[in-house]
């Protein structure tokens, strides 16, 4: 089947041809320059991301006004997100070109950069939602063309100078995501960017092609807000992590070193591990000997990996499809967060075959090209990298101790006993936020409305006298879970309505659930309210928690489609979980 291109995916959308999902994504765009090419690009990535996007273009040339003044400048429009495309050479012409004759003029540069930043300082301020702003490339001016002899001590020290002030200006202000304009044009290279002709003509600077790089990177940016990224790569190992078969060539035959091919999956293990820290899984499905695929992580002197960075093996002569499935149970994901990679084609055919939710990836022929196999994709979009994300593996090997004291013990009761686990719900702080908002936007299981929110908009609950988020952190004797439940409850006169409640599948059935209704309830009363009311919305993933307020006793009002229980009704946690409950904002929970 032949792809449609994006403009014309983006026409059928606006034509209503295609029956496009109802998660609707505002995006608003100043710049500059004339941003009405972007519109088609951005918009055909966001929908291939499961959005319905409406975007808007603001008007030409009102980069600070759109700052200062969002609302007018749109006119009414409530964007989710704002996105400020600009270059130094349309807003600073003047101060730019001086630099090139005069050092003591990037002052003047530099005050112009400073009153942009302030500027979407002020948005920050004004505007709850995404906020996206490019960092600006290379100039594309008279003087600044880098065939100039004298670039790197004139052009190109007012450009870094420029750049640095206003990346740290940015990171100064929460919230704020950069789209590098300037590595964008880097990687694609000045000369096909950019489109002399259509700038004079129509103030629309770059090519076509450069146009849908910007549009598919600001997707990403835009979408990775609100959407999950994979959770774990499960790789074979015979011609994907190492050149040759171990089997057959030994230890000291496959491609593993300094020397190419070997450089090449050297270099590929290093961007697993970059992946690692992040908190992406690695797994490893392969149809070996246990014995010889274990001694190349023991004894090859060239492996990047180690078998501490592997969360589950899965190494025998079965179907590598059973083994996928194996691996997503174990870890206690769905089959749709995997991405599998392998060398055969007939291996690939199979799983995509028979799994058809598994991300499927063929090692290049060209090993040149396998260490950016990944790096190319939009799988691992992850806009905030938190302490949990970082800890994920090590979370998994104490949950494989605690499956294993499982197996041991004569009872359940008996097993949650000798867990020793001990739950902290708390009020969140801004440490909280960003984990608490991958929650929101990820969790689609134990999720009882499934409502998406940014990171702004969770800030700005926080912030509200008449709503209260809360985190739950989980840890026993084996290790921590983290921050693995998300309550926010908005007070309604005597009441208090649960908007979103949801917790991570690996530590149900343990008491938690239980638990933090409990505590839910307590915050409840402590906030003046004695009734506590909540909904099911249900969606295709959330069927396991239908029945959820009916177990612990809420009465179902059909009028309002709503689950009611006086607060304190709720029944207190059990007694084999040490639950403590802080509502103070000066809590001194982790982040």
């Amino acid at each position: 089947m032949t792809a449609i291109d994006p403009k014309t995916r983006w026409r059928q959308h606006l034509a209503g041809t295609k029956n496009e999902s109802g998660n609707v994504l505002r995006v608003a765009i100043g710049g500059s320059v004339t941003a009405e090419p972007l519109e088609p690009y951005l918009g055909a990535h966001l929908l291939d991301k499961g959005f319905s996007p409406v975007v808007t273009i603001a008007p030409f040339g009102q980069v600070h006004r759109l700052c200062l003044d969002h609302e007018s400048v749109l006119e009414g429009e409530k964007p989710d997100a704002i996105a400020v495309i600009w270059r130094l050479e349309d807003l600073f012409p003047a101060a730019l070109a001086k630099t090139l004759d005069d050092p003591a003029a990037l002052q003047e540069l530099m005050q112009g950069v400073q009153t942009l930043a302030d500027a979407v300082a002020h948005l920050r301020k004004s505007f709850a939602g995404t906020i996206v702003v490019s960092v600006p490339p290379y100039p594309a001016m008279p003087g600044f063309e880098v065939q100039e002899l004298t670039q790197y001590g004139a052009g190109m020290a007012a450009h870094a100078a420029a750049c640095a002030l206003w990346e740290g200006e940015m990171r100064k202000l929460e919230h704020v995501r950069l789209l590098d304009l300037h590595g964008l044009m880097l990687h694609r290279g000045a000369a096909q960017a950019q489109d002399a002709r259509k700038w004079y003509l129509y103030r629309q600077p770059y090519a076509e092609v450069f146009w849908q790089d910007i549009g598919r990177q600001l997707g990403r940016i835009i979408a990775a807000e609100k959407t999950s990224a994979k959770k774990c790569v499960v790789l074979d190992l015979d011609n994907t992590l190492w050149g040759g078969i171990i089997g057959e060539d030994g230890l000291e035959g496959i491609q593993l070193g300094q020397d190419f091919p070997g450089s090449a999956f050297r270099d590929f293990q290093k961007y697993l591990l970059h992946l690692k820290s992040k908190g992406v899984l690695l797994a490893v499905a392969s149809k070996n000997n246990p014995e010889d695929a274990y001694e190349v992580f023991d004894k090859h002197d060239a492996m990047i990996l180690t078998k501490r960075d592997i969360s589950v093996f899965e190494i025998h002569w079965e179907s590598k499809v059973e083994s996928l499935r194996r691996i997503a149970a174990h870890i206690n994901i769905g089959l749709d967060a995997l991405v599998f990679v392998d060398d055969n084609p007939k291996e690939i055919g199979e799983v995509r075959e028979r799994l058809p939710d598994v991300t499927c990836l063929m090692v290049p022929e060209e090993l040149a090209e396998l260490p950016g196999l990944l790096a190319a994709t939009d799988f691992f979009d992850i806009p905030v990298v938190t302490e949990e994300d970082r800890q994920r593996t090590e979370m998994i090997a104490a949950e494989t101790a605690r499956k294993q004291v499982q197996g041991d013990v004569l009872s359940e009761e008996d097993f949650r006993k000798a867990l020793e686990l001990k739950i902290d719900v708390f009020r969140a702080q801004r440490q909280h936020l960003a984990r608490i908002t991958q929650l929101i936007n990820k969790s689609n299981q134990f999720n009882l409305t499934t409502r998406r929110r940014t990171l702004a908009e969770v800030e700005a609950l926080c912030g509200n006298d008449n709503a209260l988020v809360l985190g739950m952190d989980i840890r026993d004797k084996y290790g921590d879970y983290g921050l693995v439940g998300v309550c926010i409850v908005q007070k309604d006169g005597g009441a208090c309505d649960i908007d979103t409640l949801l917790m991570s599948c690996r530590v149900l059935g343990r008491g938690a659930e239980e638990t933090f209704i409990a505590q839910i309830a307590a915050a409840a009363r402590q906030m003046g309210a004695e009734t506590l009311r909540g909904k099911y919305i249900p969606t295709p993933k959330n069927a396991m928690v239908k029945d959820l307020y009916a177990r612990f006793g809420f009465t179902h009002d059909a009028a309002g489609d709503t689950w009611t229980i006086r607060a304190e009704d709720v029944q207190p946690p059990p007694a084999h979980i040490a639950a403590s409950l802080a509502l103070d904002d000066n809590a001194n929970r982790k982040g």
